[in-house]
């Protein structure tokens, strides 16, 4: 058993996912993004449907990531963390996939007590561009990036945006809405394959600050997740449960204003080589804020 594992864990398991249970390993909580203050009256509730368009942001991603697993009665421990300085341009007009749209990467700067092999490679990440289609309901689909193995490499940390936007349904959100959707999504990489199956839970209730008034999205959400590959060479496969829960805040015009999530994941890793099994617990936090 390896440290490299760990990182296989993380970008398998965080790849397909946004967000992590099991026993939750107690971690320093993310910065928050700041959510609007909401005001002393009840605040108007948008006149139409919420939903996504184009339009251009620029964004601060504060993503925390803490692995632990066990070997016998060797417990390894890593924690990652960076902010991400990140622009999301949406373009017009929708073809029959979604809207062009690219995220591009402007910096990244790694938190303190992320290992420095891992911080030396984020810092260097500068104009990295994830180009796709945002769907109706909000994925990022038919991604692209700029630079394969750039991207590749800060994987476990940045992962590939499918999940950036909150999920809504088809047509648009209206305060007081709820719903629940069925996702599965599979992450397929140069030596590993995962899969996940998700169950969401929704609702959107009015919001308003400054001025700007909109919808609070609240989501909730079980999954499972399936994957195998090799790590040095050597075969594994892992399978695991989690949870996740998220605040998004949207603007009547569809612009995605702050949000966070955390996400807790138990895994068992399988060796069959040598024929043991690893259980890993992963937690993630993120906090999402519009910059200037």
């Amino acid at each position: 058993m390896t440290p490299r594992l760990l990182l296989v864990v993380t970008a398998l398991a965080g790849g397909c996912a946004s967000g992590r249970a099991g026993t939750v390993v107690a971690t320093s909580p993310a910065a928050p993004a700041q959510p609007p203050a909401m005001p002393t009256t009840p605040p108007s509730p948008p006149p139409t449907s919420v939903h996504y368009g184009p339009g251009a942001l620029r964004y601060l991603l504060h993503r925390q990531l803490h692995i632990q697993q066990t070997l016998g009665d060797h417990v390894q421990a890593q924690s990652l963390g960076a902010r991400i300085f990140v622009t999301m341009a949406i373009t017009g007009p929708a073809d029959s996939v979604g809207y062009p749209t690219t995220f591009s990467i402007d910096s990244i700067v790694a938190d303190s007590g992320t290992p420095a092999p891992v911080a030396d490679n984020i810092v260097k990440v500068r104009k990295l561009v994830f180009a796709g289609r945002v769907a109706r309901r909000g994925e990022f689909v038919n991604v692209v990036p700029s630079d394969s193995a750039l991207a590749q490499s800060v994987a476990q940390l940045l992962g590939n945006f499918r999940d950036f936007l909150p999920r809504l349904p088809a047509d648009g959100v209206k305060p007081g809405a709820a719903w629940t959707d069925t996702v599965e999504t599979t992450q397929k990489g140069s030596d590993a394959t995962s899969s996940r199956r998700a169950t969401i839970h929704a609702t959107a209730t009015p919001w308003e600050r400054a001025g700007v008034s909109g919808l609070r999205v609240e989501t909730s959400q079980t999954y499972h997740v399936t994957g195998s590959g090799k790590n040095a060479g050597q075969p594994y496969e892992l399978s695991g449960d989690g949870t996740a829960t998220g605040t998004a805040f949207l603007a009547a015009d569809g612009r995605y204003m702050a949000g966070e999530v955390r996400d807790s994941t138990a895994l068992t890793i399988r060796l069959p080589v040598q024929g043991v099994s690893v259980p890993v617990i992963q937690v993630a936090q993120t906090a999402i804020s519009v910059l200037p």
